[in-house]
């Protein structure tokens, strides 16, 4: 398994802040590099994101206990976790294994091997933000979890203390704390916790147009297609067959196509079970509320972030696959979590939006080396974790390709881990 020689031709396949950023990390690495993607960089799962390098979130969303609320998520289609009745048969594979990774034992190992990918996150965003002139779309005020009740604070005190063992600080604040931090939050909150260590993007979408434009200025080609198949030899992917009817000479394939990663990969044998947590959010422009940082609504699954573009509103999990239409009550339940948290908030001139986060039954995200074809690598499944991740993922695909070895950290997140 030899790696691919640097100034070699590869080909990666998305442009969303995956795509491009493992784009960007194959450049310094000497490799000549297209991005395939029929749509503009940024403008898909990327363009809504929450913003935040979301170091705290390591957790997979199956945990123990979970199973006994399936029923809740079917008869509850604006709660934080909720499956369209219509895509249960379709989904049912997918939600067995999910419900298995959150048995007791799983659950903690997927904890420890998230929490030790996602302590390399934010040093992994600087080194990039650094060389790309993009430092400026990074805020550093840390992330507020907003408690509304004593009991859901104190229901908390579990996953706190695994937080601390994974060596993620935080500061317990008392209600008075957590209104001199966000003096617009409604006084009736009970307690709160700051993560003094998150950063969060002022605008998520410009973020990945500027990686592109800086991956374009150093000689990288965008091209606007879809991949639709594969030429082979030797075992080896050596052409990438485009819908525009283009044929790309390649001597290797970077998949990070996000959600739309699953019938791709069926063409390259493998067979993942891959699906969508639809978000849903609200970005209002003129909120008439000052909020300094990121703010987790913790009862309500409900997230505040201030943008450059006003302040968006959003969060909880959708299961409906890629195909069902919008269901936008969703988007205006949590807006009035979020009416509720900031009473003064102008609810005037939102814009919704729904998008597909690539979801893992495992929560964890597949970067790996593929086992049919060495130069094939993949980078998908990152649920809500993608741009946390990106400039991580982008890193260890970058010793992949450069080497014949998988970097220990990634070993975890292999995709024959479901062969």
């Amino acid at each position: 398994m030899s790696p691919i020689s640097s100034h070699q031709h590869i080909v990666v396949i998305g442009a969303g802040i995956i795509g491009i950023q493992c784009a960007l990390e194959l450049q310094t690495r000497g490799f000549s590099v297209s991005v395939v993607d029929s749509k503009e960089p940024g403008t898909a799962t990327s363009e809504g994101n929450a913003g935040c390098i979301a170091v705290a979130e390591i957790f997979p969303i199956s945990l123990p206990g979970l199973i006994w609320s399936v029923p809740k998520m079917l008869a509850d289609p604006l709660g934080p976790l909720s499956i369209r009745w219509g895509y249960l048969p379709q989904l049912s594979p997918w939600l067995w294994q999910f419900l298995l990774a959150g048995r007791r034992r799983p659950s903690e190992k997927i904890t420890g091997e998230l929490a030790a990918l996602l302590g390399h996150s934010w040093s992994d965003h600087q080194v990039v933000a650094k060389r790309t002139g993009t430092e400026y779309l990074f805020k550093h005020e840390g992330f507020l979890f907003a408690y509304h009740t004593e009991r859901g604070y104190k229901e908390s005190a579990h996953e706190w203390s695994v937080r601390t063992q994974h060596g993620i600080s935080y500061t317990r604040l008392t209600r008075n704390e957590l209104l001199e931090l966000e003096p617009e939050l409604n006084p009736g909150f009970f307690a709160g916790v700051h993560v003094p260590g998150v950063r969060h993007s002022i605008n998520p979408k410009k973020l990945v147009q500027e990686l592109a434009l800086e991956f374009k200025r150093n000689g990288g080609a965008i091209l606007k297609a879809n991949a639709k198949d594969f030429g082979f030899r030797d075992g080896r992917i050596s052409q990438v067959f485009l819908d525009n009817g283009q044929t790309v000479e390649t001597k290797g394939v970077v998949l990070a196509a996000g959600a739309w990663s699953g019938t791709i990969s069926s063409k390259l044998g493998y067979k993942v079970p891959l699906d969508t947590e639809r978000g849903y959010n609200t970005t209002i422009p003129s909120p008439a509320v000052s909020v300094t940082r990121p703010i987790f609504l913790v009862e309500r699954s409900a997230v505040i972030t201030p943008m450059e573009m006003g302040l968006r509103i959003g969060g909880a999990v959708e299961l409906a696959g890629l195909k069902a239409p919008a269901n936008f009550s969703r988007a205006k339940a949590l807006l009035s979590h979020g009416k509720s948290a900031l009473p003064r908030l102008n609810l005037e001139n939102g814009r919704e939006w729904m998008g597909f986060r690539p979801s893992m039954p495992d929560s964890k995200p597949i970067i790996s080396r593929s086992g049919h074809h060495p130069n094939v690598y993949f980078a998908f499944g990152h649920g809500h974790l993608g741009l946390t991740l990106a400039a991580t993922t982008a890193r260890l695909i970058g010793d992949m390709s450069s080497t014949d070895l998988t970097p220990t950290e990634a070993i975890p997140f292999s995709i024959e881990r479901f062969v």
